[in-house]
């Protein structure tokens, strides 16, 4: 493997490392903007435009907040590359994991996260 192709494994495994952190489990809710309808997609989650923006269930109650980090041509592409297949969010014992499919390379990857022990 030569220094470029080393250097695109490694973007490739932190892009992933940082969509695992993704809150996914937001995705078909609202966004609580006045007279839109707008639902959360995928790119949303990731995106930083909707950093901070507030999510709202079908009730209309506030359920948490987006805090992606991916420029919007980076979420977009990562999403066009990678399909998230399943995506646990943090249990009562703070495991959390993601399981991706990466088109490109016909395979699957899947990443955990750090856990958020209170000691």
């Amino acid at each position: 493997m030569d220094n470029k192709q080393q250097i695109n494994k490694l973007r490739d495994m932190a892009e992933l490392a940082q969509a695992s952190y993704g809150y996914f489990h937001y995705v078909d809710n609202k966004f609580d903007i006045k007279d839109e309808d707008k639902i959360v997609t995928f790119v949303n989650v990731l995106d930083i435009t909707y950093k901070n923006s507030k999510i709202i269930d079908e009730r209309g109650f506030k359920i948490g907040k987006l805090d992606g980090d991916f420029s919007p041509l980076q979420a977009k592409q990562f999403l066009d590359r990678y399909d998230l297949l399943i995506h646990q969010t943090n249990t009562e014992s703070s495991f959390s994991a993601a399981l991706f499919y990466d088109t490109h390379k016909d395979g699957f990857v899947v990443w955990f996260r750090e856990t958020e022990c209170g000691f």
